[in-house]
């Protein structure tokens, strides 16, 4: 246990650089512009999904505004992680896509406390790696994986660079991969089918 616990720790230090590295490199217009709306490969994922998760992208991570705004306007419910604190358990609130209906939390901008708690039927999760297998390595909080073991029927959707890409994610039993990941050049998806975002 210890030994992943090490080989987590090391492979976040090294990924994080990475992921930065990479963001950083992007022009901000090409950034904003790459993940305009997910891609068709991903949509058997979604399409009967009435609420979605996404996420508030930190710097470095991939940028969700256009998917929100796409799925707002083909029907979809947006919901977006809500925490009362650090260490607190993760829900999800609704969001307008308005950015009054935010306020600042202990991880960056989150949902008004006011507006409802939500389970979304698909959910677009951040990463900081991720592999072939689609293992998904987390910030280490243990919050997504802690919501998804109480949430199994969500369909899970990992978003990250190509950089993020690892030989092999260490996982403990508690670990749930992935449904998909996208990346700028690629859906990864269970029968290691990859194809064209």
């Amino acid at each position: 246990m210890t030994d992943i616990i090490s080989q987590k720790r090391e492979m976040r230090r090294a990924m994080r650089a990475a992921r930065l590295d990479h963001w950083q490199a992007l022009p901000q217009a090409h950034r904003a512009l790459i993940f305009g709306r997910p891609p068709r490969a991903i949509l058997p994922l979604i399409e009967s999904a009435e609420i979605v998760g996404l996420y508030h992208a930190v710097p470095g991570e991939v940028p969700t505004t256009r998917y929100a705004m796409h799925l707002l306007d083909i029907g979809k419910m947006i919901a977006l992680p809500w925490t009362r604190e650090h260490a607190g358990p993760l829900a999800f609130r609704l969001w307008t896509g308005s950015e009054e209906t935010l306020e600042k939390g202990p991880w960056g901008p989150q949902p008004h406390m006011a507006m409802p708690q939500v389970v979304p039927d698909a959910l677009f999760m951040p990463l900081v790696a991720f592999d072939a297998s689609l293992n998904r390595l987390g910030q280490g909080g243990g919050h997504y994986d802690g919501w998804c073991a109480q949430h199994p029927a969500t369909r899970r959707i990992g978003l990250g660079w190509t950089v993020q890409q690892a030989e092999r994610v260490p996982t403990d039993d508690h670990d749930m991969p992935l449904d998909a990941v996208i990346t700028e050049q690629q859906v990864l998806l269970p029968t290691n089918e990859r194809v064209l975002p």
